[in-house]
Order: C-alpha cells, then structure tokens, then sequence
C-alpha cells in the first residue's frame, strides 16, 4: 500500500509543479465577454502576462464579419506577479461594464487590492471607477481604503477609521490612455 501510494506521488510530482510555475510572458492570465456596447455582439477583454510583474489589457469589440477587432492595446499595465495573491482578474459589472482587479495579498506587511471599473460611454471603454484598500498585518488599527466614481466625481477616503466624503476634480477617460501607475489624486493621500 506504501509503495502504490508513493508510485503515485512520484508519478503527480511533475504535473504538481507544472500547476505551481507562475505564468510566463504571452500567458493568458484572464479573459471575460459580455456585450458592453450594446450592439448584440459579444465584445471581449484579456490580460496578458507581460515580462517583469506585469501584465497587459486588450480589449475587443464584436464584429458580425471579422469576429473580434482588437480597440484597446495597453501592455505593461496591470501588477501580475509570480506568487499566488499576485495574479489580476476581470470580473462582470452591468451591462455596460466590467472590473480588472489587481492585489498584492501573498507577502508583505502590508497587502493591497485595486479594482478598476471600465465602462463603454460615447463610443469608447473609458476608467469610470477606481477602489483601492490596504490594511497593515502587524498593526491591525492602521488600514484605508478610497473609492472614487470617475463618472460623477465623488469620492470616499477611509484612513485608520477616519472617513471623508466628497467631490474631486478627477473624471472618466480613455482606457486607451491608462498608465500602470494610475492612481487617482485623492487616493494618494492614503500614503501621506
């Protein structure tokens, strides 16, 4: 019995690594579809695993002819790292829209999440929202959080259990013209 169950670790060791080994550059690291235009064609966005802990965001219109036309090519600019708690997500929103998360959680004192909300208005996938919290795993009393509608300019800041509310100058633009370190004005203040 020892021996059978030791012929089948051995046998499982190879594809256990495999499983382990963190994606290498052109690695699909998500995919989503939904038909965020509204033109009953399915539209479609991807990340793909970059060199250097990044990752790149194409997004896809349907087509009825051609299939998917590529609209939107942003690479290096999603945190994918090599470690589990590092890998981004696309997730479902309305019909009109969908999220990319991104999150540092697997080391560090002081893990973080992001989620970017994109949206198709006026005929192109534009930044609508921005989330971004972090807590510190040694001093439970020290965490924040800041989310900002880009849509309407409002945002919430929640720094060590102080909240704000307000509006900010900040608003919706081309997904077209995101940089990896984007972050919203307001939300910087969280590091201050």
């Amino acid at each position: 019995m020892i021996r059978a169950l030791a012929a089948i670790a051995v046998s499982l060791a190879p594809a256990l690594a495999l499983a382990q080994e963190p994606p290498k550059a052109g690695d699909l690291v998500a995919a989503l579809s939904g038909d965020w235009n509204g033109d009953g064609q399915p539209d479609a966005a991807l990340i793909t695993q970059a060199e250097g802990g990044d990752a790149g965001l194409s997004l896809y219109l349907g087509d009825p002819v051609f299939g998917l036309k590529r609209v939107v090519d942003r690479p290096h600019v999603i945190f994918s790292g090599p470690m589990g708690g590092q890998t981004p997500a696309l997730l479902p929103g309305s019909s009109s829209s969908f999220k990319l998360h991104q999150e540092q959680i697997g080391i560090g004192r002081t893990p973080w999440e992001s989620t970017l909300s994109i949206a198709w208005r006026n005929g192109q996938f534009v930044l609508a929202g921005y989330s971004y919290q972090f807590y510190d795993r040694i001093n439970p009393e020290h965490y924040g959080s800041c989310d900002v509608n880009l849509l309407a300019g409002n945002h919430e800041l929640t720094l060590d259990g102080k909240t704000q509310k307000g509006r900010q100058d900040a608003r919706a633009f081309p997904i077209s013209q995101l940089d990896a370190d984007y972050m919203p004005k307001i939300c910087a203040s969280l590091f201050q």
